[in-house]
């Protein structure tokens, strides 16, 4: 009756069990992997954010697949301040950034297609792969002092149906960016990338060798994913990015099917995509009292 890919186990790890017995004995819990930013005492500038939403045009309804023009031209301005240039026209507004994985899924893989994805990284990976029936195979980080990406290892993974490399940047556990020589060294294999920046603005130290984004990159295609949630600690406002690079004719083919793709669900609340700009501008304290708290 139910479909394969919905099949995952359900089981309690024992976290979770000892979790539940505690708060049903009503003892205290101090939950030390909390990163929900509205909940731990991030500051935010509470009016700016409230005022982006009083826009009388929130009472129109005009469908755009890749995303209003005013939103795209916000974040295409995110990546100036970069000094990343991205045209407007190169943008997709997505729901959020598992949203745009989904739709860069269903862009370049069919049933059964292979997406390289790094390991370490973060588990939902996989299970956003499985629900576009494609798998998720894993090429290395290693640790020899520092984090550093084993192509080797990617070289290994790859087989005729790999259809893309996926970078996340910084790593979600590891903290690793991704190096200038990183990138060229990937770009050799002639796979689209798919870059997820989504904590990218948040470094420790800095870095002259890291690359701001993966779009400093156009030999090959790239598809550079950010997002509200963590740009401007507001995962409550699901609103996501990708932005589109590379060679001009594989650019404007993916934006073509992108567009025939999104126009089917048409996810990104207008409001939100309204308001992304002030949002947008918003964003200096809350970031500026995470990277201190960092």
């Amino acid at each position: 009756m139910f479909s394969q890919r919905s099949a995952i186990a359900r089981q309690l790890n024992r976290l979770t069990i000892a979790l539940e017995r505690r708060r049903n004995a009503g003892l205290r819990i101090i939950d030390l992997s909390v990163s929900n930013p509205t909940q731990v005492g991030v500051d935010y500038d509470r009016l700016a954010i409230v005022d982006a939403f009083i826009n009388a045009q929130t009472l129109r309804y005009e469908p755009e697949p890749l995303g209003l023009p005013v939103a795209r031209e916000a974040v295409a301005a995110h990546y100036r301040e970069l000094g990343v240039e991205l045209g407007s026209e190169r943008v997709v507004v997505t729901a959020s950034t598992s949203e745009a994985y989904s739709l860069l899924f269903k862009l370049l893989c069919d049933p059964g297609d292979e997406i390289l994805t790094p390991r370490p990284s973060y588990p939902l990976l996989e299970h956003l792969a499985r629900f576009d029936h494609v798998r998720a195979v894993p090429y290395q980080l290693a640790y020899d002092g520092s984090w550093y990406l084993d192509f080797d290892s990617v070289e290994r993974a790859r087989t005729q149906r790999t259809r893309a490399i996926l970078v996340v940047s910084p790593n979600n556990p590891t903290g690793s960016y991704l190096k200038r020589d990183d990138l060229a060294r990937l770009s050799h294999f002639g796979l689209p990338l798919i870059s997820d920046e989504v904590f990218a603005s948040y470094p420790l130290t800095q870095d002259p060798h890291r690359v701001r984004s993966a779009l400093e990159l156009d030999g090959v295609l790239v598809f550079a994913l950010g997002g509200l949630s963590k740009l401007a600690a507001l995962p409550q406002f699901k609103l996501g990015w990708i932005g589109v690079g590379g060679p001009k004719a594989l650019v404007e083919e993916a934006l073509g099917r992108i567009e025939l793709i999104a126009d089917a669900y048409l996810t990104a609340a207008p409001p939100l995509q309204l308001a992304l700009p002030a949002l947008m501008d918003s964003r200096g304290v809350a970031h500026a009292a995470i990277s201190a708290r960092l």
